[in-house]
């Protein structure tokens, strides 16, 4: 399954998450993770990024093996000022249809290290990308691979 969300750090903030899906990447800021805090043990570098990365990763994970028949989760991956990305996650009887898209819910608005009930409820989405259906054990592979790519340095 082609999906991932990778941090590749710049030394800047911006443009260094990657969201691979479907055959296309998105680039995002790392910018609202820096500052996330619900995690303020951590500093505010890479390995704090990456630690935010990490739980929002496992608040997936959370989500997705949560979900029966029909439940529709929600997956952030952009925070920006004036909206969020997500992946729409509504699983199906042989696995689950992810459909790319976004939010008018403002990036600032919750902490990426506990997203809260935007996980299962979200206002304003629109689908603007790709929508693919995907096997159960494929999609959480590629949650488990991303989150083992964001402990490492």
């Amino acid at each position: 399954m082609d999906l991932s969300l990778s941090f590749q750090d710049n030394q800047t903030g911006h443009k260094d998450l990657v969201l691979r899906f479907a055959g296309q990447e998105r680039i995002c800021d790392s910018y609202y993770l820096v500052i996330d805090d619900g995690l303020p043990s951590v500093g505010e570098d890479e390995r704090k990024i990456r630690a935010v990365l990490l739980r929002l990763l496992e608040q997936w994970l959370e989500v997705v093996q949560g979900l029966k028949a029909g439940e529709i989760g929600y997956l952030p991956y952009d925070l920006s000022d004036q909206y969020s990305g997500w992946l729409r996650c509504t699983a199906t009887p042989d696995g689950y249809t992810l459909a790319q898209g976004w939010s008018t819910v403002e990036g600032w608005s919750f902490p990426p290290s506990d997203v809260g009930d935007l996980l299962h409820h979200l206002e304003g989405f629109r689908v603007d990308g790709p929508v693919l259906e995907v096997a159960r054990d494929d999609l959480l592979s590629a949650i488990r691979a991303s989150a083992s790519l964001a402990r490492q340095p």
